[in-house]
This record gives C-alpha cells, structure tokens and sequence, in this order.
C-alpha cells in the first residue's frame, strides 16, 4: 500500500512575491539598526519567524527566515549584504512584472525550490550571488532561506586567473 501525503499546492509567483515583499520589509525600509540586528540574528544562525501564511483557505503555516553566507567570499557585512539583497529583490521584481519565467529550480523528494534570479555584487574582485531557497518538506512550515551561491559555478563571475587555466584533455 503506497502512503498518501497531503499534498499542499503552494502558487510560486505569490510565495516569491511575498517572500519579496517581507524582505524588502524587514531590510530595506526597516530602520537600520532593526535591519542589522536582524542580519546579525540571521548570522548567528537564528531561523527568523516571520508571520503565518494560509494556504486553501485551512492550512497555516509559519514562515521563517535563514541565511545561508557559506559560500560569501571576503568580509560579510550589512552593506554587502544589503547590496546583494536589493539586486535580487529588483530582478525578481522585474521578472514578475514582466510575466517571465522565474527559473525555479525544484526537488521534490527534498520539497525545496531555489529561485535562480540572483542578486550579484563585486567587491575587489570578488563576486557573491545571493539567491532565494523555499524549503517546505515537512509541509509544517516554510523556510525562506537566502542563500550565497558558489560564483565560481558561473564561468562569468570566475577569477581572471581561473578562467585563463586551462584544463587538461580528458581523453
């Protein structure tokens, strides 16, 4: 007998539209000292809670929020931070507009989507891709988890010296 999961529809232009909006809330047209404490809450590893959505009119479910800056080469602060997150929030904001396709990568064994509309920042160098990840396995909760990409998974935002390497022949 095969186990039926209660199966949630979740409309992804709304999710991200909100998502957008609360971080535009929460770090743009916040006072900074309350942005910056968030951010250092988000830091320090704290999953943010950021209010409660109703889905088909019955389910609620809480949303919260994560950061994920394991990949951010050089200093992570506020400003850079922020920089990243404007750039993400104003080509989401664009792409929705427009009615284009948002480039939602999905896994469906692990419930998660990644919206690959990055926010993209160079600072001496060194490029950071900001991206926005739904993480909604448990059908409990959604976690909004704003997470720094690799760069180097984009041959455009590769070190001059790595892009001149050239790699052996694989023959």
């Amino acid at each position: 007998m095969s186990e039926e999961k209660n199966q949630i529809n979740i409309n992804m232009v709304q999710l991200l539209n909100l998502s957008c909006n609360l971080l535009q809330q929460g770090f743009v047209k916040q006072p900074k000292q309350k942005a910056k404490q968030l951010l250092k809450d988000l830091k320090a590893g704290k999953r943010m809670p950021l209010g409660k959505l109703t889905l088909q009119e019955k389910h609620e479910m809480p949303l919260r929020l994560e950061l994920d800056y394991s990949e951010f080469r050089g200093p992570f602060n506020f400003p850079s931070f922020e920089a990243a997150l404007r750039g993400m929030l104003q080509r989401c904001g664009q792409t929705m507009e427009a009615k284009k396709d948002l480039n939602i990568l999905t896994n469906e064994e692990q419930g998660s989507a990644l919206v690959h509309l990055p926010g993209v920042i160079e600072q001496d160098g060194r490029f950071n891709v900001l991206v926005t990840c739904f993480e909604m396995g448990n059908n409990k909760e959604i976690t909004i988890r704003l997470m720094f990409l690799d760069p180097d998974q984009y041959p455009q935002f590769r070190s001059k010296d790595e892009a001149t390497e050239v790699e052996p022949d694989s023959e």
